[in-house]
Parts: C-alpha cells; sequence; structure tokens
C-alpha cells in the first residue's frame, strides 16, 4: 500500500513538472520594437567606419525604420529577437544592428539573461550575463496609454589600449504591466520598459497583444536560442579582449 502510494505520489509530482515545463514553452504576451538611430558624426569611430563602409554608413539612420524587433515571454521568460526580412541595404542594415547593440536573440530568466553571440569572427556562444543595476527616478512620462516611470544604468567597456568608456542607458517601464522585461535584455525592473534609450539609439513599443488564455500551438510556441557552448561574461570578454588585439596587430 505505502509502495502505492508512493508511485502515486512521484508519478502525479513528474505530471506537475511537465505540465509546469510545457506552460513556459507557450507565450503569453507579444511585444513589438520599432527602432530609431542618430549618429553622431563627430565621434572617432564613426569616422572609421565611414572610411571603411563610405556608401553604407550614411544609411545607417534611414534603414533603421525598416527594422522590426519582437519580444515574447510568458511568466517566467521571454525572447528577444530581430524579426527576419529583406532590408533595402544589406550591409548597411547588419551595421545598424552593430549600432543599436544587437548581436543576437536574447533570453531573459528570473536571475539572469543569456545572449546568443552570432556576429563575432573568434566563435559563436551563448553568454550568460547579470541584470543591470538600476538607479530609479520619480520622473514620469505617458507613452501612449501607459504611466511610465524612469530608471538609468550605465556599464563600462575596456578596449585592448586600456581605455574605459562608460555607456549611459534610460529606460521607461510601466507598473501597469509587472513583467519584468524589456528589450536587448534590459529588464529586471517593477514593469515592462515601454522605451530604451541608449547612446546612438533608441527601442520604442509599437504594439502589445496579449493572450487570454496560452494557446499551445505551433504558432504560440516559445522561440529557443541556438545550441551553443555557454560561457560567462567574463570568459566572452576575455576572447573579445583577444580578437581585437590580433586585429590591431594585424592592421598596424
Amino acid at each position: 500500500m505505502i509502495k502505492t502510494l508512493n508511485l502515486f505520489l512521484f508519478c502525479f509530482l513528474i505530471s506537475i513538472a511537465v505540465f509546469s515545463q510545457s506552460k513556459k514553452q507557450y507565450i503569453k504576451a507579444k511585444v513589438s520594437y520599432g527602432i530609431k538611430t542618430y549618429i553622431d558624426k563627430n565621434l572617432g569611430r564613426h569616422r572609421v567606419l565611414l572610411g571603411s563602409f563610405p556608401e553604407s554608413m550614411p544609411k545607417v539612420e534611414t534603414v533603421a525604420s525598416e527594422f522590426d524587433f519582437t519580444l515574447v515571454f510568458n511568466d517566467s521568460i521571454s525572447i528577444f529577437y530581430l524579426e527576419r526580412k529583406l532590408f533595402s541595404a544589406k550591409l548597411a542594415a547588419f551595421l545598424t544592428t552593430t549600432h543599436v547593440g544587437f548581436y543576437g536573440r536574447i533570453k531573459q530568466q528570473p536571475n539572469n539573461y543569456i545572449t546568443e553571440e552570432l556576429q563575432e569572427d573568434f566563435g559563436k556562444f551563448l553568454v550568460a550575463r547579470s541584470y543591470q543595476e538600476w538607479q530609479l527616478h520619480d520622473e514620469t512620462k505617458m507613452i501612449g496609454e501607459y504611466l511610465c516611470f524612469k530608471a538609468t544604468t550605465s556599464n563600462t567597456i575596456t578596449n585592448p589600449k586600456g581605455e574605459v568608456f562608460t555607456r549611459n542607458f534610460t529606460a521607461w517601464y510601466t507598473p501597469q504591466l509587472l513583467y519584468k522585461y524589456g528589450p536587448l535584455g534590459y529588464g529586471n525592473l517593477s514593469g515592462l520598459i515601454i522605451e530604451l534609450q541608449g547612446e546612438g539609439f533608441t527601442y520604442g513599443v509599437k504594439k502589445i497583444v496579449f493572450y487570454e488564455d496560452i494557446e499551445e500551438t505551433k504558432e504560440n510556441k516559445m522561440p529557443a536560442l541556438k545550441r551553443k557552448k555557454l560561457i560567462t561574461e567574463v570568459e566572452f570578454e576575455k576572447l573579445a579582449a583577444e580578437d581585437e588585439k590580433r586585429w590591431l596587430n594585424k592592421n598596424e
């Protein structure tokens, strides 16, 4: 009797676990983001890129209007990705993805987020990163029908020459939608990020579609990241620095 009861409980718990996992595979909402870019022509980086891509760089701001980013999520995870389409200028579109900080699909989880680094010459990886530390502000603004609150953060980058650069970001999130997600892995705030401002670009929500009941269909299935080696952010930055040193030595 005891063995039978234990077996029943075991099967019951397994069925709950499988059911919960299957629920996590389907989306609860779909958010469409557009992008606007701003090119600072006084930056040294822009002059270098303009010298290398004289025909494509002037098209970056225009081709950005053709981009459609999508964030799909349920109560546990989200996936952020760029919709596949044909762009009017292919090379300019590639330069635009770099300019707006998008290097592959991004999966947000409760404790960290994972990015697909698919454009690096030294290898293609999944990189686990920690969430940003935000400074919250009292400033608010209406974006469409949502009352949004301001939060700011920054990250620092050290190049192979030892020069340190700080990049600032501003998020406008709404507690009306209690989902800790947003573009580019930025999230972990008390609400969905409606607008994300970086240096030279802005992601903004165009449309949000919610599903009252999670439909378990092929069309509604949560996308999956590619099967690549998972490494830490520290490991990835080390590989990137070594690759940039090789590039600099080669081009001196």
